[in-house]
């Protein structure tokens, strides 16, 4: 079932609205990834500026480690570096 403009919940307008925001500032961020072996190396940092902050929800600030599976993120305050596991 399609939803037009006249029966659109209070909660799917805001869905729509965060959408629209998101497309209207994109985010600006640095990526880089390599591979060395079975592990990969990801490093991201995001602006301050971008909407949702740099680690999302409006957080700009983060330090310290998340760890599960093959995963091992390290949060460097301005950036994160993600060491992962690869099955090859």
């Amino acid at each position: 079932m399609e939803s037009s403009p006249d029966n659109i919940t209070p909660s799917e307008r805001a869905i729509i609205d965060v959408v629209r925001a998101n497309k209207a500032m994109p985010l600006k961020e640095v990526r880089r990834q390599w591979r060395v072996g079975h592990w990969r190396f990801s490093y991201s940092r995001r602006s301050s500026k971008n909407m949702w902050g740099r680690f999302g929800g409006g957080w700009n600030w983060k330090l310290g480690m998340d760890i599960g599976g093959s995963c091992v993120i390290l949060n460097l305050l301005v950036s994160s570096l993600r060491i992962e596991r690869v099955k090859s």
